[in-house]
């Protein structure tokens, strides 16, 4: 099926539609990436500037959501997606739930002189320096989180050696540096959405988030892990059991 230039509907709007259509058709499956800008261009004919068009209101109806440095994919609807959060890690997190877990590395950065803030919420030693890392997180290609760590360099030296978009941090540190991580405290609250957030995630305006801020420590007491965590109010649930007391 082609675009008919002599109908008075914009051909941004045949396109959108053309595609809505094979989405909902099931001809192109959620999570799987859609042809490239340019080679949208090339199939119907089309500027880049009708296609981005198409692409955009296709995304403002959630059909679509763009990753950065990886593409654009078929959105997956958020409530067929439950992970079990755990000390695992999220890649361990989303593969035992029997998803595709992945990552769009932001930053990635070694900071010399942390902030008042980091060394009494980290308890850093003088002369400590911190790793911040800010990843997208994905599930099955639907962004589901921002997460933002800070790690205290001295006790994972070279992490930022590492291809940290696809390794999971908590792997490296329990098998590159023998760290046991033990327990970890963290408070959640909800929040609206920073435009920057509501890009990233794919969420419209106003979108409420949760919030996570997570500090986890070894077996030693030592902190070695500061998370802050955006998370899309849709589809993230917290759980909590209480048991009675005498």
């Amino acid at each position: 099926m082609g675009l008919d230039r002599n109908s008075p509907t914009p051909l941004y709007q045949q396109l959108k539609a053309l595609l809505a259509t094979q989405i909902a058709d099931g001809l192109l499956q959620p999570g799987t990436p859609l042809p490239s800008e340019r080679q949208l261009c090339d199939q119907f004919d089309v500027s880049r500037v009708t296609v981005r068009e198409a692409l955009r209101e296709l995304s403002h109806e959630g059909l679509i959501h763009t990753v950065p440095g990886r593409g654009t994919f078929v959105a997956v609807p958020r409530a067929d997606l439950t992970v079990k959060v755990s000390l695992a890690g999220f890649t361990a997190d989303v593969r035992r739930e029997g998803m595709t877990p992945s990552s769009a590395l932001l930053d990635a950065r070694l900071i010399v002189s942390p902030t008042p803030d980091l060394v009494e919420a980290m308890r850093l030693q003088p002369g400590d320096e911190v790793v911040r890392v800010e990843r997208l997180r994905l599930v099955n290609n639907v962004p589901l989180a921002l997460h933002t760590v800070y790690l205290n360099h001295r006790l994972c030296p070279q992490v930022l050696h590492h291809n940290l978009a696809q390794e999971s941090l908590f792997s490296l540190l329990r098998d590159e540096y023998g760290l046991t991580l033990a327990r970890a405290e963290e408070q959640v609250y909800a929040t609206l959405a920073s435009e920057r957030e509501m890009e990233l995630l794919n969420l419209s305006y106003p979108a409420a988030v949760l919030r996570a801020e997570r500090t986890t420590f070894l077996d030693t007491g030592e902190v070695i892990e500061l998370a802050l965590a955006v998370y899309c109010g849709e589809w993230y649930r917290l759980r909590m059991q209480l048991e009675a007391t005498e």
